[in-house]
């Protein structure tokens, strides 16, 4: 998955979220979002300091911290 693919889905995530009136979690995939193109732009050329593992553990933890994650 290339990072272009990885912040399109992201930003539909932030879109779905905002629909639920969850301020706090699209504010931190924003962040995410923010952070990720920012360290693209930085890093062109060089070796991606950005993993797939990275990006999914944040996923995961906006996911618990939503309540998405680990609800029965």
């Amino acid at each position: 998955m290339t990072i272009r693919e990885i912040v399109m889905e992201l930003e539909e995530i932030e879109n779905k979220l905002a629909k639920k009136d969850t301020d706090s979690e699209c504010e931190m995939v924003a962040e995410l979002i923010d952070t990720i193109i920012a360290d693209d732009l930085e890093l062109k050329g060089k070796p991606s300091m950005i993993t797939e593992s990275k990006i999914l553990d944040v996923l995961v933890k906006i996911g618990i911290e939503s309540g998405q994650i680990g609800q029965a």
